[in-house]
């Protein structure tokens, strides 16, 4: 009965096939062992820590020191640079600051010719001279923006002919006399007060042409 089974549980089941196990690759790592890696990490440590202070102490400061500049090379000279042959001076001698290298200073003299400023003087005068309409109309902003409007050309002009006059003395104490009578005179058409503002406008005219015999 028995053998009638197993017999029959064989024919059933058919060949039984015995599959073999499989291999499996090995695992393997070209890193270091974990007990080489510690003594490895701190002997790299030290080298780099040895190279970086080696490479500090030859490093030299890339900072400019006090006093230095960038020089820029014009014609020769290094503008940018305080430090010129000669140094720094002023006076008639010195050019831009500094002493003058040979040769003459083409450009001697030059204070002496004030032939353009004259021009511009006769221009500003002539605005002068021709307020007594606007003041007697008492057209008081007119008047004091025209004296405004030429106050800074005819200052420079009047102090460069007052440099090459004859009596710098008396041309300056004209030049302050008049610009005092035109600040009074300003005044006066501040206040709008017509009898005021002819009085000081004749003050200006006298002191104008004080000036010009000056120079």
């Amino acid at each position: 009965m028995l053998a009638a089974l197993s017999s029959s549980a064989a024919a059933f089941s058919g060949p039984v096939s015995h599959v073999a196990p499989t291999s499996r690759p090995a695992v393997t790592t070209n890193g270091p062992v974990m007990g080489m890696e510690e003594p490895s990490s701190r002997r790299q440590l030290f080298a780099r820590a040895g190279a970086a202070v080696f490479s500090a102490g030859m490093v030299q400061g890339a900072s400019a020191k006090a006093g230095q500049f960038g020089k820029v090379e014009i014609f020769g000279a290094g503008i940018s640079s305080p430090f010129q042959p000669g140094g720094p001076k002023s006076g008639e001698e010195a050019t831009y600051g500094y002493a003058k290298s040979s040769g003459p200073i083409l450009a001697k003299g030059y204070e002496a010719d004030v032939e353009r400023e004259k021009i511009s003087f006769v221009t500003s005068a002539k605005i002068i001279r021709s307020q007594a309409k606007n003041i007697e109309s008492k057209t008081w902003w007119l008047t004091r923006d025209n004296l405004r409007g030429q106050a800074y050309t005819m200052k420079a002009n009047m102090k460069a002919l007052t440099a090459a006059s004859a009596d710098k003395a008396a041309s300056q104490k004209a030049y302050a006399k008049f610009w005092s009578e035109i600040n009074a005179l300003d005044l006066a058409c501040q206040k709008k007060e017509l009898a005021l503002a002819q009085k000081e406008y004749a003050d200006v005219l006298a002191a104008l042409d004080a000036y010009e015999k000056t120079v």
